[in-house]
């Protein structure tokens, strides 16, 4: 019956809308304004009843889709996590060194400096960072701590 719900849960706001539509039904005629149903009090009652049943059902699904979607979201962002992580442990002691330096922002000459290696040196190690994290720039690099 659940996924018969989940199937159809876009037309219950429809139906509980139809149903409240029909009990509150009105007809006018000599100047008078009355319910049609209104000799059929319970059936009003019943028609109502059911509306508020049939979209306090359709919250309660979308609630739980919202939940399911939050839960996916969230594994998939550990997942990207873990994977980012086991790509950055492949890098070497000299390769971390320099993420760690351009993720604090330093410039290259910066880094050139603190590390007192050469430009081509920090090139090369740019170069081979950016290959094993399989990313194209350091905007790239950058955006990896906010995933």
């Amino acid at each position: 019956m659940e996924n018969t719900l989940l199937k159809y849960h876009k037309y219950l706001l429809i139906v509980a809308l139809i149903l409240s539509s029909i009990a509150i039904s009105i007809r006018g005629s000599d100047g008078e304004v009355k319910l049609i149903l209104s000799n059929y009090p319970v059936l009003i009652t019943l028609l109502i009843t059911i509306s508020l049943i049939l979209v306090a059902i359709y919250f309660h699904i979308n609630s739980k889709k919202i939940s399911n979607l939050s839960i996916q979201i969230k594994e998939q962002s550990q997942s990207k996590d873990y994977g980012r992580d086991i790509l950055i442990e492949g890098l070497t002691e000299r390769q971390r060194k320099v993420y760690d330096l351009i993720i604090l922002g330093k410039s290259n000459k910066d880094i050139m400096t603190e590390l007192f290696i050469e430009q081509s040196t920090l090139k090369s190690h740019i170069n081979q960072i950016y290959k094993k994290l399989k990313i194209k720039n350091r905007r790239e690099l950058k955006s990896t701590i906010n995933l």
